[in-house]
């Protein structure tokens, strides 16, 4: 996909300007984090983490820096992503970096105090082809000895919630109800890892379907 494409991608994430969202092709999308003790980490730096034979790590230790990763799992095509975070209060948010993916734009980047709103990221970048696992971005915080509580997804307050768009912008979401979709982070234990969900179907079978209701 041409910048171009992303622009347009781009401002459906941030306007939603279509009356109705087309299903996409990516109806069983999961969005798994992964924690790890550091200050600063590239775009790899969760390898070698595949959602697969290595799975995320969900405990954050207290008294330290931790990095954690945002993903996309179980997709076929993929051109852009809108989730959003809520954090414990005791966890010192430091900066993020969403920069994971070719040509990515953010319309939304998440920050204090976090929630439905001040929390969400709204992505886009060039198309990806599924199923390997994605890395979208990933955010930094300080976590001193006193630190609890999780790093959890939330319905994002713009429009669609969470979802993701694929390379011909059609759209899919996780709704309310569906949180086992979801990855989260916590201080000790409680974390939750949702790579382990229903196989995507291929591409090539989703526009077979399709064609038939043409």
């Amino acid at each position: 996909m041409q910048p171009s494409r992303v622009a347009t991608a781009l401002a459906f994430l941030a306007t939603c300007a279509a009356t109705a969202a087309v299903a996409g092709l990516n109806p069983n999308f999961t969005l798994p984090l992964h924690a790890k003790v550091s200050s600063i980490e590239p775009c790899d730096g969760y390898l070698p983490v595949d959602c697969r034979t290595v799975l995320p790590n969900v405990s954050a230790p207290a008294g330290g820096p931790v990095a954690v990763f945002l993903f996309v799992s179980n997709y076929a095509e993929l051109s852009g992503v809108q989730t959003a975070f809520q954090v414990d209060g005791s966890w010192i948010f430091l900066f993020g970096l969403w920069d994971c993916q070719p040509v990515q734009l953010n319309a939304r980047t998440p920050a204090p105090p976090f929630g439905p709103t001040a929390g969400s990221i709204a992505t886009a970048f060039n198309c990806l082809a599924g199923p390997q696992l994605a890395v979208i971005g990933r955010m930094f915080f300080m976590l001193n000895t006193n630190a609890n509580g999780c790093l959890e997804q939330v319905q994002s307050s713009y429009p669609f919630g969470i979802c993701v768009i694929d390379c011909q912008l059609a759209l899919d979401q996780i709704l309310s109800g569906q949180e086992t979709r979801l990855g989260k982070v916590c201080v000790g234990a409680g974390g939750y890892d949702p790579c382990v969900q229903a196989t995507a179907v291929e591409a090539a079978t989703w526009g077979r379907i399709k064609a038939q209701y043409r």
